[in-house]
């Protein structure tokens, strides 16, 4: 019966089996081998740790936990395509404020560093600070929920401007400057946000599956 585990970001699966100690394959060795879990994760990386032969069939989380800690590893994560993806986190308020502060001030949601358009219509790849790729590795669609944040925030400022001049300007309204004046601004403000909403979108996927050690490392393998 497989076994997971979720630690560090990355869920792992685990079994158990019995496998020659020293990958001795002579006859006369076989009677050399161990009993091992093996752990093994999405993008590739395997470890393997020796246990007791009563070590139990359904160990606790925290069991399993401490072995893996010291397991060794036998094959190294594959850093090729990013596929390191954790669990989906709920965030705490603070990163939520600090993360979509960063994007509305057009920083790096990750990190903070700066300089992150190339120009109004285009982010640079990566941050030059952290070394985190923009796309996060999916850059055919990625930004689509960047799209829907442009057309959220323009409806809320339409909605939050059209409600402070009608109290403000109660009961004489200009009805007439009104809505030329807020046709303006709904033409305007997609163009306005179109970059704070693409990092906004980033802001909350990085707070929703914030990235693992094994997808810095992904990012930092990309060559200059």
């Amino acid at each position: 019966m497989a076994l997971y585990l979720f630690v560090q970001g990355k869920s792992w699966t685990v079994e158990r089996r019995h496998e020659l100690v020293g990958g001795d394959a002579r006859p006369e060795k076989v009677e050399a081998s161990g009993l091992f879990l093996f752990f093994t994760a999405a993008d590739g990386e395997i470890r393997r740790s020796e246990i007791a032969a009563d070590f139990p069939e359904e160990p606790a989380a925290r069991l399993l936990e401490s072995v893996w800690r010291f397991a060794e590893v036998m094959r190294v994560a594959d850093l090729g395509e990013m596929t390191s993806r954790g669990e989906i986190v709920m965030p705490r308020m603070r990163d939520v404020v600090r993360e979509f502060a960063r994007a509305f001030r057009l920083h790096c949601p990750n990190c903070g560093g700066g300089r992150v358009l190339r120009t109004w219509f285009k982010l640079q790849h990566r941050c030059a600070k952290c070394g985190l790729r923009l796309d996060r590795g999916e850059a055919d669609d990625y930004f689509l929920g960047g799209m829907f944040f442009n057309i959220v925030l323009a409806e809320i400022i339409f909605a939050l401007v059209l409600l402070v001049v009608v109290i403000v300007m109660w009961p004489n309204v200009p009805w007439a400057g009104v809505e030329y004046s807020l046709i303006v601004a709904m033409i305007a403000a997609p163009i306005v946000l179109y970059p704070v909403s693409r990092l906004m979108w980033l802001a909350l996927d990085l707070l929703l599956r914030p990235p693992d050690e094994a997808e810095m490392a992904w990012h930092a393998s990309e060559e200059e």
